[in-house]
């Protein structure tokens, strides 16, 4: 059978604080693991979650091999829940939230046992979803454990926040990373520029690799110079990259500029050489941008309705004025 989910080696502080929680008996009944996407808090989770429902855990993870495990390990275990959107949505429906109501009401089916709820991320619920889940988090049942995990835990609500004990991740230690990505992708200096890429996320990095994400980064700055070069106006450089995924393209933007930044504010070398061309832009300005990108990311990846092509086409737009305004202030 397959072997249990253990935390990633980049974990093992938010374990070892959670393993002191359970041996003295004082494990909250709700969690919010918070942090950054892409870098493994689900799978802290769905680890967590098996830990505590086997019958004979380890100081590192489930056994793997009683009833409990055989049954989490099949994904069909009576006793846990995992809610997330369905298939197609970005956003958690309202009941599912509700069903955990009578779910957490009915008894564990072992005895002593507790029940887990995986709910990712938090922040797809609504604000209609997630008073739904107030009801929950304010009258808990004995045993019932509910696990959050959160990629912008700003963006809940501070009733949710405030009943939930938080578990903080942070980008992991360059080290740790860039040797768990060595040993899947089979190249130190690939790794590490996977991880640049990726802004230290390991599953980021993994994920760009696994889709020819580099590549694809390419043909965007390609595809931005050529504006920058009067080759193609804002619009038509949306028109080409209307059928790419959104959130792609907001992770390159996002990590371009921020890269800016650093070679801005700290003299950080750039990632990508193409964009020396705009080295000069105003420091505040690119920072300007750049939380505008990261709150549209945050925004789609939330499920909020927002219009693509206006949201691109004002992005371009934008920053084509930025350059040439900048251009017009050298040429002057």
């Amino acid at each position: 059978m397959a072997d249990p989910l253990v935390a990633y080696s980049w974990q093992m502080s938010q374990w070892q604080d959670l393993q002191r929680l359970i041996d003295s008996n004082r494990l909250p009944h709700a969690l919010l693991l918070a942090g950054p996407d892409l870098i493994g808090k689900l799978r802290f989770a769905k680890a967590l979650a098996g830990y505590l429902l086997c019958e004979s855990p380890n100081k590192l993870a489930a056994c793997g091999q009683c009833r409990s495990c055989h049954f989490q390990i099949d994904a069909n275990h009576p006793d846990y829940r995992e809610i997330c959107p369905e298939e197609g949505k970005r956003q958690i429906g309202i009941d599912q939230v509700r069903s955990l109501q009578s779910f957490s009401a009915q008894h564990a089916h072992r005895d002593n046992g507790r029940k887990l709820v995986v709910i990712h991320p938090a922040e797809a619920m609504n604000v209609f979803t997630a008073n739904a889940l107030l009801k929950t988090l304010e009258e808990p049942n004995t045993g019932t454990v509910l696990i959050l995990v959160s990629h912008t835990s700003s963006q809940l609500l501070p009733t949710i926040r405030s009943r939930c004990v938080q578990l903080r991740f942070g980008v992991p230690d360059a080290t740790l990373a860039q040797t768990w990505l060595r040993d899947y992708v089979g190249d130190a200096e690939l790794a590490k520029t996977l991880l640049l890429a990726a802004g230290g996320r390991p599953l980021a990095a993994r994920q760009i690799f696994d889709d020819n994400g580099l590549a694809t980064r390419d043909g965007y700055d390609a595809g931005l110079m050529a504006m920058l070069n009067r080759q193609k106006t804002p619009l038509q450089l949306v028109d080409d990259l209307f059928d790419q995924d959104i959130l792609q393209l907001l992770d390159w933007w996002c990590s371009r500029l921020m890269d800016l930044s650093r070679h801005q504010l700290a003299a950080k070398p750039l990632q990508a050489k193409s964009w020396q061309a705009f080295e000069k832009l105003s420091p505040k300005l690119v920072m300007q941008t750049l939380q505008r990108g990261l709150e549209l990311r945050s925004g789609f990846s939330r499920g909020v309705a927002l219009n693509k092509r206006l949201i691109l086409e004002s992005l371009f737009l934008d920053w084509s004025a930025l350059c040439q305004s900048r251009a017009a202030s050298e040429a002057s």
